[in-house]
């Protein structure tokens, strides 16, 4: 069973910050999740939003639209006490704290391949194996563009469940098998949403040659729940929590 760390531990420290990922390092979690984005100085950087206004006390800047040293006047300790010195912090800085044996998870947020060619150089500059991580995202184009130009790397099609006027609901797993294909995905992350998740839907969709993974678990019962389905993979703000409170169940 793999747990990882959303934003790092963001339960007890500021999501996204060198904070949350070193606590992830020290509670010793499967792996870690961030957010990427380019600033206006092409500098990758580590923050969930494209404003900076929830994270770091109403102050607003846009991500893309700032420089690195603009962005780091701002604290970003998302009103958490203690963490006054807490910053927006480069990619580059975070895999300091991924430790050996562990994987990262790093999404990209919007529909840039210029974030695609910033991340595959950090990550090679910093000599991180293939095998250390999943890109994942929610952008179709990303994932496949990923997987043409990196082949070896792997990738997963972020989803979340919803219903349109009509009624009928996506993604079917029908449908989400043959995005995954189209994509050359190597899995999913999908939001753990029971009202369609079961474990015919999983089976399926693993036994299509996919990797089964969902977000965003925070409940030791939920994510025993996904464990009874076949999932394997659990993104939590309390990963290390919930894996010691199953561990004593």
């Amino acid at each position: 069973m793999l747990w990882i760390s959303h934003r790092g531990e963001s339960i007890d420290a500021p999501e996204n910050t060198l904070d949350a990922f070193k606590l992830s390092l020290d509670r010793n979690t499967s792996g870690m999740e961030c957010d990427i984005r380019l600033t206006a100085d092409k500098k990758l950087v580590v923050c969930h939003d494209s404003d900076t206004k929830r994270t770091c006390g109403g102050a607003s800047m846009k991500i893309e639209e700032s420089t690195y040293d603009e962005l780091q006047k701002l604290c970003a300790n998302n009103n958490k006490p203690g963490f006054e010195n807490a910053r927006i912090p480069l990619f580059g800085e975070t895999i300091q704290h991924l430790g050996n044996d562990r994987l990262y998870f790093i999404e990209i947020k919007e529909d840039d391949p210029n974030v695609i060619d910033a991340l595959v150089e950090e990550l090679d500059k910093a000599q991180l194996p293939p095998e250390k991580v999943v890109m994942i995202s929610f952008k179709n184009n990303i994932v496949k563009l990923y997987k043409h130009r990196f082949p070896n790397r792997k990738a997963y099609f972020l989803a979340n469940f919803w219903v349109s006027q009509d009624g009928t609901w996506w993604p079917s797993v029908d449908r989400l098998i043959e995005e995954l294909n189209e994509m050359g995905a190597d899995g999913v992350d999908i939001r753990a949403n029971f009202t369609f998740l079961n474990q015919e839907y999983v089976d399926k969709v693993k036994a299509a040659g996919f990797e089964f993974s969902v977000w965003t678990v925070d409940d030791p019962a939920t994510a025993k729940r996904c464990i009874d389905i076949g999932i394997n993979i659990i993104t939590s703000n309390c990963a290390a929590h919930i894996r010691d409170s199953l561990a004593q169940s």
